[in-house]
């Protein structure tokens, strides 16, 4: 909390092993400023989770956490899914070949003056028991490829050690989130409570989350649809009085939390909501990057189209957090993959000025004049004075100088970008990629828009 009594939060987005690292810079560079203990609330998505969920176990040694995770980066959680995937073909492969081959002795004693007949039925038998084994597993996919279950136990393994939702600190409060198929609404994991206000009774929540797995909370808010099993809560985690309840609320069936936010900002700015706070910085690892090249097939039409539907909601969340006036609202610090690592972000700190998005408290602890905003809004040779004169501030109080000199390589840069949001283990290289641009960024979009969490400059 900062000294005026006013919640952080933090929001990590939603991005595979890609955001899992890419947030490790937005955590440094809160550290360095002196802001991360004092966070009130990480709200995180996806790939985000695991960042949070890793950060709350080892958050009272900042050192010790940073490098922990950047090792654990560099080992994938999907080779057991494949190779279970890999065995099962095998399985249903041998017993097609199997069932053929039995069918070719049969008829062979049948008809053995006609051995292509035999043969024939014999490849028929197995091809058709090769299409109903397939179309078997296709239907009871969720249970014949539980992916989400051997995934949660290698989060387990890598990163969190059997540790529960009780093992969450107190401080700050995490907030990880998923999204409800049967509600079409978040559902939350937090310490002492999981949930959604479709599933209260009394003010209480149905579940009871003491000895939730936090490898399965942190699965059901990465659970990207068509790749992973959805995941569900058992009846060991609902509380007796829900049983007794005439009128039972559908059960929950958990995908990705970022089909419905994937920036984790929502919570951090809902009204009314307990994770609410008023200065929030956001680590989003989309890159930006768009194309249609890659849609060769149904299933890669099916994943282009969520993230089509999700970068709109997503940029229609960033427009009205930073675009649309500030009165009422959060303070915002963005930190998006997308975005360069240039002086641009100044530049786009002084049209935001000029367009009446930025609080006056903050152009006042950059040591701005009114007089001066004032003729920024003027037209002609007045603006452009003003323009240069709050240029000039801006980089005064930020320390601009020291950014100029560690501005990340374009070669980094794109390596970043190119990194995909699998779960597959990633390079040291890549890792330093990710965290190179996001701690370069974060530094300097909090010193700019939130300046007044920041205590040395």
């Amino acid at each position: 909390m900062n000294k005026d009594k006013k919640k952080i939060g933090l929001a990590l987005s939603g991005g595979g092993y890609r955001a899992a690292a890419y947030h490790v810079g937005t955590l440094r560079a809160l550290h360095k400023l002196g802001i991360l203990n004092k966070v009130d609330v990480i709200s995180s998505v996806s790939g985000g989770s695991i960042t949070t969920a890793y950060y709350a176990l080892h958050k009272d040694d900042y050192q010790t956490f940073e490098q922990g995770f950047i090792a654990r980066l560099q080992r994938g959680v999907l080779w057991s899914s494949f190779l279970y995937v890999g065995v099962l073909g095998v399985l249903v492969l041998a017993f097609a070949v199997v069932l053929g081959y039995i069918t070719s002795l049969v008829m062979g004693t049948l008809w053995p003056h006609h051995p292509i007949w035999a043969g024939s039925v014999a490849a028929l038998v197995g091809v058709c028991a090769l299409a109903l084994a397939l179309l078997g597993i296709l239907k009871n996919s969720f249970t014949a490829l539980p992916i989400s279950k051997l995934i949660s136990k290698l989060y387990d393994k890598v990163f969190f050690e059997r540790k529960t939702l009780s093992d969450l600190p107190q401080t700050p409060l995490i907030c990880i989130n998923s999204t409800n198929l049967a509600t079409h609404l978040p559902f939350t994991f937090s310490r002492g409570m999981m949930g959604e206000y479709a599933y209260r009774i009394n003010g209480q929540s149905m579940f009871d989350a003491n000895g939730f797995p936090l490898s399965r909370a942190v699965m059901a808010s990465s659970c990207v649809p068509y790749g992973f099993t959805p995941i569900t809560i058992g009846a060991a985690f609902v509380r007796g009085k829900y049983e007794d309840c005439e009128q039972k609320p559908e059960p929950p069936k958990l995908i990705d939390g970022g089909v419905y936010d994937n920036q984790g900002a929502h919570k951090l700015s809902q009204d009314k909501s307990r994770f609410r706070c008023e200065y929030i910085v956001v680590s989003d690892a989309g890159n930006g990057q768009v194309s249609a090249a890659g849609t060769t097939h149904f299933f890669n039409l099916a994943m282009n189209t969520i993230s089509m539907m999700m970068n709109r909601i997503k940029k229609m969340q960033r427009s009205d957090n930073l675009y649309e006036g500030f009165a009422n609202k959060e303070h915002f610090a963005y930190v998006p993959l997308e975005w360069d690592c240039s002086e641009r972000s100044l530049h786009g700190f002084v049209n935001n000025l000029r367009n009446g998005n930025v609080h006056p408290d903050v152009w006042q602890a950059h040591g701005i004049s009114e007089a001066e905003v004032a003729s920024l809004k003027a037209k002609g040779a007045q603006r452009t004075e003003a323009e240069k004169a709050i240029l000039q501030h801006i980089k005064a109080s930020v320390g601009w100088r020291k950014f100029e000199e560690s501005v990340p390589s374009s070669d980094k840069i794109d390596l970043a970008r190119r990194v995909g949001t699998s779960l597959v283990a990633l390079s040291a290289e890549q890792i330093g990629a990710l965290i190179a641009h996001s701690a370069w960024l974060a530094e300097l979009q909090t010193r700019l828009y939130l300046p007044m969490l920041v205590e040395h400059v």
